[in-house]
């Protein structure tokens, strides 16, 4: 099995003296196969850090803060270096078999990513690549990109509900792309890739998303159904539709709830759970994105448009309301002698609506 990080959470407040560190594990089947925790000390440490036990992986903080470093420091292997460079979205990269203990005197609010070495290795694997040896960073260096993904996933720390596991497997494969590419010191190797799924490939993909549209799908199960890698499939996937898998599944998802909110009564959270939504909350925001509109008031606006046409006279009600007029004018059929009755009340009425669909009345 998989050795999964174990200094993430709990673990990793208590050693820079926090007690509320919300956190999320990235899970496969079989392992964790990342952590990310939010750390933010409103006085900083009066010491250095206490050693952790090693273990095969990197600890990654990305500060969301502007701190004041000046005095600031770190140890590796026992090896110290001032690093007063740090600031908002700067980031390190710290080897946890090399026994990182760091000064940090000052508040600071980050974000750690606890990625372990198997994880990298079989990203670097599925994508054809050499393996990481080390992962190259001065402290305090300027990241956006790390940034920017650290700030996309912090309100779903610590919560309940778990996010969309298509989300998190894409998730984890930007973090490791980035990381690696950025920072893995080997040659990312630029190759042509031509061609998309085979038919029965794409088949069997469209088959999987729809029947799990409501429900957890995983890239690596996609992945293993159409025979090929993680990486290699989320390639071809974008050749042959044309954008990546989970804006698909995202816009698939929002046409079903648009579907549900036109020919149901459904209220709002019961279609964010059938359409494949985490909760009520995040369907909003997505709908909305999607649509320019949240989902209440685009159902609403849908409904006044389909009334206003049902409702606009035409020619249907008008024809109804004169054949009604039409009937009313008759003879009652009591003064009319019985043998004319029967030969009488059909041909007439039949010849009356016959002359209304074929005449132009001035």
């Amino acid at each position: 099995m998989r050795q999964g990080p174990r200094l993430f959470g709990k673990m990793l407040g208590q050693a820079f003296g926090v007690s509320d560190t919300p956190s999320l594990a990235l899970r496969s089947d079989n392992a964790t196969l990342a952590a990310i925790t939010y750390v933010h000390s409103q006085t900083g440490l009066n010491d250095v850090t206490n050693p952790q036990e090693p273990e095969k992986g990197f600890t990654i903080p990305v500060h969301l803060g502007q701190p004041n470093s000046l005095h600031w420091g770190s140890w590796i292997d026992g090896r110290y270096t001032h690093t007063p460079g740090w600031r908002q979205g700067s980031i390190g990269i710290f080897d946890l078999q090399s026994l990182p203990r760091v000064l940090r005197d000052t508040p600071f609010e980050v974000i750690h990513f606890n990625i372990p070495r198997a994880t990298f290795n079989a990203f670097t694997d599925d994508a054809g690549l050499p393996t990481v040896g080390h992962l190259r960073c001065e402290e305090g260096h300027p990241d956006p990109i790390l940034y920017h993904l650290a700030e996309m996933i912090r309100p779903y720390l610590g919560r309940q509900a778990g996010l969309p596991g298509l989300f998190l497997d894409h998730y984890l494969q930007m973090l490791c792309s980035h990381i690696v590419s950025t920072y893995g010191a080997l040659p990312v190797l630029q190759r042509l890739h031509k061609g998309g799924l085979a038919p029965w490939q794409k088949r069997r993909a469209l088959e999987l998303i729809d029947h799990h549209l409501s429900g957890d799908l995983r890239l690596s199960r996609l992945a293993a159904e159409c025979g090929v890698s993680t990486s290699y499939f989320c390639r071809c996937f974008r050749d042959t539709f044309g954008t990546s898998l989970h804006r698909f599944v995202v816009t698939k998802r929002v046409e079903r709830a648009q579907r549900l909110l036109l020919h149901s009564r459904l209220s709002i959270a019961e279609i964010a759970i059938e359409a494949g939504f985490s909760d009520q909350a995040a369907f909003s925001r997505t709908f909305a994105a999607n649509t320019g509109a949240p989902p209440a008031r685009w159902r609403m606006e849908r409904s006044v448009r389909i009334r206003s046409f049902i409702e606009v006279p035409g020619m249907s009600p008008g024809r109804m309301g004169l054949e009604e007029e039409v009937h009313s004018q008759l003879q009652p059929l009591a003064v009319m002698p019985e043998s004319v009755k029967s030969s009488y009340k059909v041909p007439r009425i039949r010849r009356i609506k016959d002359s209304l669909d074929g005449s132009t009345f001035q």
